[in-house]
């Protein structure tokens, strides 16, 4: 006998499959909605960053000079910065602070870096990656004067915790450069005092160890490790040999 089934029941199962479509039309509406939506305004910005790298390169190979006025790096690094002036607060105008004055730390323009830098206010978001590009100009130059003077004004002006820990981790790495240790290691103890649980104590920190135990004429720290080979390798081990301590990263 065959057994008929019920329209009703096909009625009742085409309902559930409809309230089955709309919540899952429903989950990726709300999916779709909450997913960030990119930034049109960051990807301008980066795009005018790559054809500035890719005309630098042209120039470069073709035996331009980074003080040569044709140099396009001041070309670029006015673009951006006009950017930066008519769209104040985003994103994207961080990005082209910055590189605005990378560009002219390349560029050899140390000067217009230095007065563009100077019209940046304490709590100006860029400062983050800024200072990166001070300490650049700094090494580059062998001239330390500007970065420090820079980062004890906005350690004194900044608002920003993570400006304010920035500048004065900085102010010790400069310290360390120019050989200054007692000021570095000053400097350095404040960062972990003042500022713990962030990156740059945890840095400053591993700074004050090197200073401590890895200066010239000092000896090399103990350590026992496993060797590939699964001996155990110590340095007191090999006392009386002479030992060659290569380090390297993966990174």
């Amino acid at each position: 006998m065959r057994h008929r089934t019920p329209a009703r029941f096909f009625g009742q199962r085409g309902n559930i499959a409809c309230l089955i479509c709309l919540a899952l039309l429903l989950t990726l509406t709300t999916h779709a909605q909450n997913k960030p939506q990119p930034d049109t305004e960051v990807d301008r910005v980066q795009a005018m960053v790559d054809h500035a790298k890719k005309d630098a390169e042209q120039f470069s190979k073709s035996g331009g000079k980074p003080g040569d006025p044709t140099n396009p790096n001041l070309k670029w690094s006015a673009t951006l910065w006009q950017y930066r002036e008519t769209h104040p607060g985003t994103p994207a105008t961080t990005i082209a602070t910055t590189e605005a004055l990378r560009l002219l730390n390349r560029a050899d323009r140390i000067g217009e870096l230095q007065a563009k830098a100077d019209a940046l206010k304490p709590d100006d978001a860029a400062w983050k990656q800024v200072l990166y590009v001070l300490m650049s100009s700094a090494s580059k130059n062998k001239d330390y004067g500007y970065l420090i003077s820079k980062a004890e004004f906005l350690e004194k002006s900044a608002v920003d915790p993570e400006i304010k820990s920035q500048a004065r981790f900085n102010i010790g790495d400069a310290y360390w450069k120019t050989k200054d240790i007692e000021r570095a290691r000053k400097s350095f103890k404040s960062v972990v005092a003042d500022y713990p649980r962030t990156r740059f104590a945890e840095e400053a920190e591993g700074n004050l160890w090197e200073i401590e135990f890895l200066n010239l004429g000092q000896p090399a720290p103990a350590f026992e490790r496993t060797a590939l080979t699964r001996d155990q390798i110590s340095l007191a081990g090999l006392k009386g040999k002479i030992v060659v301590l290569k380090f390297w990263g993966t990174y």
